[in-house]
């Protein structure tokens, strides 16, 4: 979730299509590319100049006042650069297009070129269209092939009335975007524009699960992350190989969700996503100070730090030299066991997910231990072999009421898409 990812912002027809400057602006300052589409409709209403200065890229068109249309040699190869496309406003005129796989513009064309999974739509229109059985028929559609259709707003329209159709806040969909888990471009870098594939190679397909927009909507959502460093002196500490990445995931997938997303993460080499509230902590104290401040007002928490299991008894307040003594003997004491703590103090409709980080297949026994006795409700189980530090885990989902889910090796971004699902799942 550390790469720049690639925007391709589709805009259509909508009154609401003044607020895209000022989305592609966000998102450049959050380190996007983007790349803008329009349609004829929405030339109109937001000036090309001002799209082309912010994205620092043309604008693509289908016309531009009788000039060659703006392809950027054909659909093919924006989906090619894309990590994701962005229809917004999205009219419900477009929404009906896409959803009937009409392609009669390159926006359109673009649109049936884009897995549809990579596709967020952010609707925006009068509130009697929006109701319109046709447009939420057509919505449905969309979203029962992956599509990611945000939820709209009730607020003032430019019409003049009030209701659901506005289009989400751009801070909002700017949050979605930057949390969106992305991996490899749309389509194979490789794949010539005739749609031939060169021999011997096939386009990968992509297994991994979507997360509805709004599954955890009006949740807040806890997260722990990284690693804790316990020092010894004022220059060393106790410390582990996590590196972040999964709570950094978690955290993306959350927010994907339509949950307001709290991190209390130590020191961490992977960043976190933006749209996500941030307390930065060290020792396992401090975090569990933050988390005990921060849980009575979540309604999920999901412990995935490596928080250390022990610190110095008495750290040297002055650096301690190699000359002062031939051996050095530290005494460690426990760390406070904040799962536990927290699962004791869990209220009812609190939903309580702890990791634990183990050595060997048969651990999970002790996984399922601590499960009952930090009073969790879900229990992810990893082997640290194959999941601390790196891009990738392979891991066990423990239930409450004794189910379990195993999943083979798979990006944490997708690993933690799995397990935001299965919570919603849970507690929906």
């Amino acid at each position: 979730m550390g790469s720049v990812r690639r925007v391709v912002v589709a805009v259509t027809g909508g009154i609401a299509a003044y607020k895209v400057p000022l989305l592609v602006r966000l998102l450049r300052k959050n380190g996007c590319e983007v790349k803008v589409v329009m349609t004829e409709a929405a030339r109109p209403l937001v000036g090309v100049e001002a799209l082309r200065t912010l994205s620092g890229n043309p604008v693509y068109t289908d016309s531009a006042g009788g000039a060659p249309p703006q392809h950027d040699m054909g659909h093919i190869r924006l989906s090619e650069w894309a990590d994701l496309l962005l229809v917004c406003p999205a009219t419900a005129n477009t929404i009906a297009k896409m959803a009937c796989g009409i392609a009669d513009n390159l926006l359109t064309t673009l649109a049936l070129s884009v897995p549809e999974k990579k596709i967020i739509i952010a609707p925006a229109m009068n509130c009697v269209m929006w109701a319109n059985a046709a447009t939420q028929s057509n919505v449905e559609a969309l979203r029962g092939r992956g599509v990611n259709v945000l939820p709209v707003e009730d607020g003032e329209l430019a019409c003049g009335v009030s209701g659901p159709g506005r289009m989400l806040g751009i801070d909002k969909i700017a949050s979605f975007v930057m949390s969106f888990p992305c991996g490899e471009p749309l389509c194979s870098a490789g794949m010539p524009v005739d749609g031939g594939l060169p021999a011997g190679k096939s386009l990968p397909v992509d297994k991994s699960p979507a997360v509805t927009p709004d599954s955890l909507k009006g949740k807040t959502v806890l997260i722990s992350s990284g690693p804790t460093e316990e020092p010894i002196d004022p220059v060393r500490v106790i410390t582990n190989r996590s590196s972040g990445k999964m709570g950094a995931a978690l955290a993306g997938a959350a927010l994907s969700a339509g949950a307001r997303v709290v991190v209390v993460s130590g020191p961490a080499s992977e960043p976190l996503p933006f749209g996500a509230e941030v307390i930065s902590v060290r020792t396992a104290s401090d975090m569990e100070a933050e988390l005990v401040k921060r849980f009575v007002g979540a309604d999920i928490c999901i412990m995935a730090a490596a928080v250390s299991d022990y610190r110095p008894s008495a750290p040297s307040s002055t650096k301690l030299h190699r000359s002062e003594s031939e051996r050095l003997v530290l005494e460690l004491v426990p760390n406070p066991d904040i799962a536990a703590k927290l699962g004791a103090s869990k209220s009812s409709g609190q939903f309580l997910a702890g990791f634990s980080l183990e050595s060997g297949d048969s651990d999970i026994v002790m996984a399922e231990e601590k499960m009952q006795r930090k009073n969790c409700d879900m229990m992810i189980f990893n082997k640290a072999d194959v999941s601390l530090g790196g891009e990738s885990t392979g891991f066990t989902i423990l239930f409450k009421d004794g189910r379990k889910e195993v999943f083979p090796v798979t990006r944490k971004v997708d690993a933690a898409r799995i397990i935001i699902n299965n919570i919603a799942g849970c507690i929906n």
